[in-house]
């Protein structure tokens, strides 16, 4: 659940130290920014207690969110990508990347052993898949105890995946729908002055939405910024709260399914 992000220099700015990892890339730089989540303009679905709307200010970590499972092959194989909150591990002056170790899954076999990236290259992600180990789901799932021939051979291996490196500039990933991921961040509250403003979907009764607008300060939920609200949606589906306009394109007691015309103000 976050596309826009004023803090976009998180994703593409060269550390100011110097430091580089491996192949080139540098580490992402932490700043004190305003975020917001989810992207503006595109369809996405929420379920009943979660957020539907969020807005940070501190320090946060530059990350991908992905939303649910991603499906991708590589030799011939089928793979799916777990959804999740993924760090940025690396930034070129192109493209943001973090290298999966062991985040895939499959039907069809048992991984073992995995280096996958996803990139954000123009705005949308890419899944770049470098190296897959598995066995057949009908082989031992201990290597250790049965296989030792596939982990002396390197077809199976138990210990890590090999070192992230940069993405040659010219690799062609395949691009993931904006719905399924997009840029986030991994947002710390417990820092001085952190606060998190967010509308969570509470459900429906008839044409009436039910929601609650929390504020957090310092990892705390104040009850005097806590407020239960209400929308009748029969003569419009845009609902506003703080500046921000959400329209609501369906809705019942177990999801809903929205699009952020506008994130919230200051």
């Amino acid at each position: 659940m976050r596309g826009r992000t004023k803090g976009a220099i998180l994703f593409f700015a060269l550390s100011t130290a110097g430091c580089q990892s491996t192949g080139g890339l540098s580490y992402p730089i932490l700043k004190h920014e305003v975020f917001e989540s989810p992207p503006a303009n595109i369809e996405f679905k929420a379920e009943i207690g979660q957020p539907i709307i969020t807005r940070v200010d501190g320090l946060a970590w530059p990350a991908f969110q992905v939303t649910e499972k991603v499906p991708f092959s590589y030799e011939g194989t089928s793979y799916s990508l777990q959804p999740g909150l993924y760090r940025v591990d690396g930034v070129s002056p192109s493209y943001s990347q973090t290298t999966l170790n062991d985040r895939v899954e499959s039907s069809d076999v048992d991984v073992v052993n995995s280096r996958v990236s996803l990139i954000l290259r123009d705005g949308q992600c890419e899944i770049i898949p470098h190296m897959i180990q598995g066995a057949t789901t009908s082989e031992v799932a201990n290597p250790m105890t049965g296989n030792l021939k596939g982990l002396i051979t390197g077809e199976r291996a138990i210990f890590g995946a090999p070192t992230p490196s940069a993405v040659d500039s010219g690799t062609v990933g395949q691009v993931i729908d904006s719905a399924k991921c997009f840029a986030d961040y991994d947002f710390n509250p417990n820092q001085p002055g952190s606060s998190k403003r967010e509308l969570v979907y509470l459900g429906q009764s008839g044409e009436t939405l039910r929601f609650k607008y929390r504020e957090y300060y310092d990892n705390l939920v104040r009850p005097a910024f806590s407020n239960d609200l209400t929308y009748n949606i029969a003569d419009d589906n845009v609902i506003g709260f703080r500046g921000a306009r959400i329209e609501i394109l369906d809705a019942s007691n177990t999801e809903l399914t929205y699009r952020i015309r506008r994130h919230m103000e200051d």
